[in-house]
Order: structure tokens, then C-alpha cells, then sequence
């Protein structure tokens, strides 16, 4: 779906695959709890050998459930990860389609570009593909991550629990949906 984008341009940011060596800027960013705990699959305590085990596998990923994932750079610079995956309707998602996941390190909260990123992304997916909707969520209490993706146009869609890794439990997770026609692409 993703795989062929080498670069989506934002505003202020660029969105390119993640790539070997990107581990060194990442690695200390995504060790802070505050951006971990809200995310639902890697370990905790996240280690460096995690982190360079995450960046060899994006080059090994194929078929239809491979999950891309994208560099947000500032200045060339990796300060998060976009992804993208094919997802079957479940729990999570109403429907079959795109599934939006995302986190940002901390020292970049508050200044808009998560928003800016995943408004790219969805914008790319749209343009790209036959899909009329696409999905994200959030942990609920996870507030800001939800109105980035209200900001983007994204509704709430139900609500579900889901398996968190970081916190050894499952936790209130509250699904969003967006459909082609409700997409703010500024």
C-alpha cells in the first residue's frame, strides 16, 4: 500500500520509510514512559537490541498484513513513527482498511506535528488507494491523541478493550474512524 512512498512532504516535516541507522535517534526517544505506556504492542523496559530489531525488520516486511512504518522527520531528523497497516474489520475497525498508528517523542508535544503527520499519511492513503475509510484510536485517557485525530477529521467509533504490552493488561481503548468524505486535509 505504503511501501512504494519514499517521501510525503508535510508543512514542516517529512514522512520517509524507517531505515537502518535510525535506531541511534530514536532509540532515546522512545524510551520515556510517557510516550510507551500509551502504545500497545513493544516491551517495556524497551531496550536498544528492541529498538535495532524494529528498524531491521521494516525492511523485511511484505504481504498483506505488513505494517509500514515512517519515519516523521524534522530536518532530517527521526522525532516519531507513522504507521500503516491492512486491518480485517474486528473488534478494532468496523470495516477492512487502513489502520493508523502513531507516537511522537515528548519534547515535540504541543507544537502540532503530530497532527501535521497523520494528516499526511491519511492523505497519501486516500490519493492513493480505493479506500473510503481508515481507522486509528487511542488508550482511553490518552486525550491529546485523540483530538490530534479529531483534528484530522476522525470520529469516535465505539469503544473496546485491548491487550497493552508496555502495562501487562488489558485497558478501555476507544476506536476512530474516518471516511474519505470527513477528511480535513487543510
Amino acid at each position: 500500500m505504503l511501501q512504494t512512498c519514499i517521501a510525503t512532504r508535510a508543512a514542516r516535516l517529512a514522512l520517509r520509510p524507517v531505515r537502518e541507522g535510525d535506531d541511534e535517534a530514536l532509540f532515546p526517544l522512545f524510551t520515556d514512559w510517557d510516550v510507551i505506556r500509551w502504545l500497545s504492542s513493544p516491551p517495556w523496559p524497551y531496550t536498544r537490541e528492541d529498538m535495532q530489531s524494529f528498524i531491521r525488520e521494516q525492511t523485511a516486511t511484505d504481504g498483506e498484513d505488513a505494517e509500514t512504518r515512517f519515519a516523521i522527520t524534522l530536518e532530517q531528523t527521526p522525532i516519531g513513527i507513522l504507521s500503516v497497516r491492512m486491518r480485517p474489520a474486528s473488534h478494532l475497525q468496523r470495516g477492512a482498511g487502513p489502520n493508523f498508528g502513531y507516537w511522537i517523542a515528548q519534547r515535540y508535544w504541543g507544537r502540532g506535528y503530530m497532527t501535521e503527520a497523520l494528516r499526511s499519511g491519511v492523505d497519501h492513503v486516500f490519493r492513493m488507494g480505493r479506500h473510503e475509510a481508515v481507522y486509528c484510536g487511542a488508550f482511553a485517557g490518552n486525550d491529546v491523541s485523540l483530538r490530534v485525530q479529531e483534528k484530522v477529521g476522525f470520529v469516535r467509533d465505539g469503544k473496546t478493550m485491548l491487550y497493552a504490552r508496555p502495562r501487562g493488561g488489558e485497558f478501555p481503548h476507544v476506536n476512530t474512524m474516518l471516511t474519505r468524505t470527513g477528511f480535513v486535509s487543510d
